[in-house]
C-alpha cells in the first residue's frame, strides 16, 4: 500500500481476552489521524488478500475512534487473516486484532436473527449512554465541589493573613493610617471577616434561614424527609426564622441543599439553605 510503510513490525500489545472464533475481526490501536474513508480502503485492501471482505465498520465518534471491524464470510478466513496481520504497522501503529465478541448485522441477517440482534444492540447502546451521562454528571459535580473548596480555602488564607497583619498592631493604627477593626472596641482582639455561608465546607447538618416566624416544625420535617438520609429537624428556642436539619452524612445533606435552595416556603419567604458552621 502506497500510504503504509512496509517496515519491520513492532510488537503489538496482546489482546486482553480471547473471544470465540468468529467471521468478524475487531481491530484497535489504529491511527486516529487518518480519515475514515482512507482508513477503510486501506483495511479492505490489506485484509482482502485473505478472502472477500463483506464490510468494514469504523466510526469517528469518541467511543469508537481508533477502532474498526472487518467482516469476512467465515471464521476460518478471519482466523488466518488475524494470525498473519496481527501487529502490522498500519500508518505507523501496530494493529491489535481479535475476534469480535458481537455478531455482525450481515451475519445476523443471513441466519435470521437480525431483529433479536438489533434489539440487543440498541439496549446496549442505551445502557452505555445512561452510564456515560451519569459519569459526566458526577464529574461535573466533583469539579464544582473542588472549585468551591478551593474558593473557601483561598478566602480562609486571606483572612488568616489579614488576622496576622492586624495582630502586629494590637489597639494601634497600622502604617497605612487605617485603624485596625476590633471586636467590641477591645484592643488586641482584631475583627476578622467570617467565611460567607456559600463557601462553608460540607457537613451533615444544614442551616435554614428566612423561614416564616410561625412555620410548624412538622412542615419542615415533611419537606426535608423526602430526601435520603434524613434524621431530624431542630428549631432554636427563642429564635424564629431559623432551624437546623441533620442527615446521615454530607452527601445526603448536599443533595437536599441543592434541591431546596431558594425554595419558596411562604408567600414572602424564600428559604436560604447552607451548610451549618462547625
Amino acid at each position: 500500500m502506497a500510504d503504509t510503510e512496509m517496515k519491520e513490525r513492532e510488537p503489538a500489545p496482546a489482546p486482553i481476552d480471547t473471544p470465540a472464533p468468529s467471521p468478524s475481526l475487531y481491530i484497535k490501536n489504529l491511527n486516529e489521524k487518518i480519515k475514515l474513508e482512507v482508513l477503510k480502503k486501506s483495511l479492505k485492501a490489506l485484509f482482502g488478500q485473505y478472502g472477500e471482505v463483506l464490510n468494514i465498520v469504523a466510526h469517528g465518534n469518541i467511543r469508537m475512534r481508533g477502532q474498526a471491524f472487518v467482516i469476512f464470510e467465515d471464521k476460518d478466513i478471519a482466523a488466518k487473516a488475524m494470525s498473519e496481520v496481527q501487529g502490522f504497522p498500519l500508518y505507523g501503529k501496530p494493529m491489535v486484532i481479535q475476534f469480535s465478541k458481537n455478531k455482525s448485522d450481515i451475519h445476523a441477517q443471513k441466519d435470521g436473527t437480525y431483529e433479536e440482534h438489533h434489539n440487543e444492540r440498541l439496549a446496549k447502546k442505551e445502557l452505555f449512554a445512561h452510564e456515560f451521562n451519569h459519569k459526566k454528571r458526577q464529574a461535573k459535580l466533583a469539579t464544582k465541589r473542588k472549585e468551591q473548596q478551593q474558593q473557601a480555602l483561598e478566602l480562609q488564607q486571606q483572612q488568616m493573613a489579614q488576622h496576622a497583619q492586624y495582630a502586629q498592631y494590637p489597639g494601634q493604627v497600622p502604617p497605612t493610617g487605617a485603624p485596625v477593626p476590633t471586636i467590641g472596641g477591645v484592643p488586641g482582639v482584631p475583627m476578622v471577616p467570617m467565611v460567607p455561608d456559600e463557601y462553608l465546607p460540607r457537613n451533615s447538618i444544614l442551616f435554614l434561614q428566612n423561614l416564616p416566624h410561625d412555620i410548624p416544625e412538622a412542615q419542615l420535617v415533611s419537606l426535608f424527609q423526602q430526601y435520603p438520609g434524613f434524621k431530624e429537624v431542630r428549631t432554636v428556642p427563642g429564635k424564629s426564622g431559623i432551624a437546623f436539619v441533620e442527615y446521615d452524612n454530607e452527601y445526603y445533606s448536599a443533595a437536599a441543599k441543592t434541591a431546596l435552595a431558594e425554595y419558596q416556603i411562604g408567600p414572602d419567604h424564600k428559604m436560604k439553605v447552607t451548610f451549618a458552621r462547625k
